[in-house]
């Protein structure tokens, strides 16, 4: 009856064990839910699987694109992909989660409000504009991040509900056609665990069964012996005294055992391996297989209080602009690339570097601007809004003490243009910078006449101006910070009445000033002040007053003017770049300091 027991236990342990096994092996459902959808019908330059898509199911989101020569593919804020697409059309993806089927539709915006008001006048422009391809939306600084391939593309990514997906091909071209989603599946299998622990534990009954009646049965088989013949009757020898023996159990009962405990345990030891090691396999996190967690590639942009607005970019996406930046500069300021600077330049800082290209053309001794640092970026101030244009603040470089931080103000005028560098100011030493905004919250731009703080936006390069040409004797001197003012003590009036000392008789030199061409802009600080740019231009004017005498050009002037010397006399401009904090009004003794300049020769024209 043991070995009976024993064998049941046996059968009923090997069908627990490898039914547990079935249950994560061949008898599991699919890991992971895939389908897939054409958009060859619709024909679009662009797809979009919107962020609702994409989050439809829980887990990670793999993408699979494939029908074309370029693949490429990037994910951004939905209004953001929204907004650069504009009035093209475009082949927007959607999901059925009762069929879990992908399913493509054409989407052509409509023109709303002044737009259409303005559609009939448009009318032949855009007959005129069809022929015109879209553009190619790949580097576009709108993306959090873009990827590309030759015939196919696979991207693993985990972005949140406000997070959608661009798909094109170079603009121009329809779209990748095939667009396969997959998401990892979870599935529980409760009962895998105990199968294969309660199998293990019922072949030890059954190993332990097989032995006890091992045991009994040898026991009961021991030596047994038989009573001898009679003997015929005789009288009766002496009895020989009998000598008995310990009976002797047969030496292999022991050994069994023992031998019958060391496989018992090394059983337990393994069937308690094997259930701990199954039972460790079930999965925690929604992955595929061959990607690893998920690090978040973006914070979802939803605020809980609707009044406040998005940020302009996110602290990646700025590093990959200012790492776009330094590069396309640092190259056109090597081979004196206008046109290629007007890709990451405009306003005050284009000025002064094309302006350094024609004069580096001239002679050769006239060192290039100082190069954009692409890292590291040690603060990061985007506007909050979520229109446009959109304004960002970004300090960069420091790591070298020897080499004052550069402050870049970056605009983006539409959202199919890149961000513009406007001002490349560098910072004074010894300044300490307001406390401003995380970005991961920004700061509002600030109306130019807004009357909260000590300086209105739009007077201050006019009354900073004034000091430059007049000193402590200005009107506006008290509202500036006088120390430390690198700017002042270099072109300030004191320098000013040095050069006319210097002049012969012949000559005479005067000095005007006036705005600017870039923009004048004022990001909020904490305490209710104020981060502000403006740029102001100073003309130099040498003239001859005598007859017949000679003005002699050099240095930068002549390599800018292209002259040696003029009878006539000449006009040189600088311009000079400026960032200031502006203390709220609140504060009587607050005074405008200027955190950083940049000053340089931008043109000379003869008289």
């Amino acid at each position: 009856m043991r070995f009976v027991s024993a064998i049941v236990a046996f059968v009923v342990a090997a069908a627990m064990i490898v039914f547990g096994i079935a249950q994560r092996t061949w008898l599991a459902p699919p890991d992971q839910l895939t389908t897939t959808v054409s958009t060859a019908d619709e024909g679009t330059a662009f797809t979009v699987i919107p962020g609702r898509v994409l989050t439809s199911n829980p887990g990670q989101q793999r993408v699979e694109l494939s029908g074309g020569e370029t693949v490429w593919a990037a994910y951004a804020r939905t209004s953001d992909i929204t907004a650069w697409i504009g009035d093209d059309p475009y082949t927007a993806i959607s999901f059925d989660e009762e069929t879990s089927e992908l399913g493509a539709r054409l989407v052509e915006p409509e023109a709303t409000g002044d737009d259409a008001a303005a559609a009939d006048d448009a009318a032949a422009d855009d007959a005129a504009a069809e022929d015109e391809p879209a553009p190619n939306p790949a580097g576009s600084d709108l993306w959090l991040d873009e990827k590309s391939g030759e015939g196919s593309l696979t991207w693993t990514v985990s972005v949140p509900d406000d997070v959608s997906l661009i798909i094109a091909s170079d603009g121009t071209e329809p779209a990748p056609a095939n667009v396969t989603l997959s998401w990892p599946l979870q599935h529980s299998t409760p009962w895998a665990g105990p199968l294969i622990v309660g199998g293990g534990v019922l072949l030890l009954v059954g190993l332990a069964l097989y032995i006890w009646g091992l045991v009994h049965m040898r026991r009961t088989r021991g030596p047994r012996r038989k009573s001898p013949p009679k003997a015929p009757k005789l009288p009766a020898p002496p009895r020989p005294r009998a000598i008995r023996g310990p009976a002797l159990e047969p030496t292999t009962t022991a050994k069994g055992r023992r031998a019958a405990g060391r496989n018992a345990f090394a059983a337990l030891g393994l069937t308690v391996t094997a259930g701990l090691l199954l039972t460790g396999c079930t999965a925690t996190e929604q992955l595929f297989e061959n990607d690893p967690a998920p690090v978040p590639t973006v914070t979802s942009t939803a605020l809980p209080a609707e009044e406040v607005q998005p940020v302009a970019v996110t602290e990646g996406q700025l590093r990959r602009i200012i790492d776009r930046v330094s590069t396309t500069v640092t190259q056109a300021d090597t081979e004196r690339n206008a046109d290629l600077l007007k890709s990451r330049m405009a306003g005050p800082a284009l000025e002064e570097r094309t302006a350094n290209y024609t004069m580096r053309g001239a002679d050769g001794g006239i060192p290039a601007p100082d190069a954009i640092p692409a890292t590291p970026v040690t603060l990061s101030l985007p506007q909050a809004t979520d229109t446009w244009p959109r304004t960002v603040l970004a300090v960069v470089g420091g790591d070298d003490p020897a080499v004052a931080p550069t402050a870049l103000v970056l605009v983006q005028e539409t959202p199919r243009d890149n961000y513009l560098v406007n001002y490349a100011v560098k910072l004074q030493a010894n300044v300490p910078f307001p406390a401003v905004a995380p970005p991961t919250v920004g700061a509002p731009l600030l109306a130019n006449d807004v009357k909260l703080l000590a300086v209105q936006p739009d007077q201050i390069a006019g009354e900073y101006a004034d000091i430059l040409m007049k000193g402590d004797e200005s009107e506006f001197a008290p509202l500036f910070e006088s120390e430390p003012d690198g700017l002042r003590s270099q072109v300030g009036v004191d320098l000013k009445n040095q050069r006319k000392s210097e002049l012969p008789a012949t000559a005479s030199l005067e000095y005007s000033n006036g705005e600017g061409s870039g923009p004048v802009l004022a990001l909020a600080s904490n305490d209710s002040g104020a981060l502000v740019t403006a740029s102001i231009v100073e003309r130099e004017t040498a003239k001859v007053v005598e007859e017949g005498a000679t003005i002699n050009l050099s240095g930068r002037v002549k390599a800018l003017s292209g002259l040696a010397s003029t009878t006539k006399g000449v006009e040189s401009t600088y311009g000079y770049q400026l960032l200031f904090f502006v203390p709220p009004g609140t504060d009587e003794n607050g005074k405008v300091v200027l955190l950083g300049y940049a000053q340089a020769l931008i043109g000379v024209k003869e008289l």
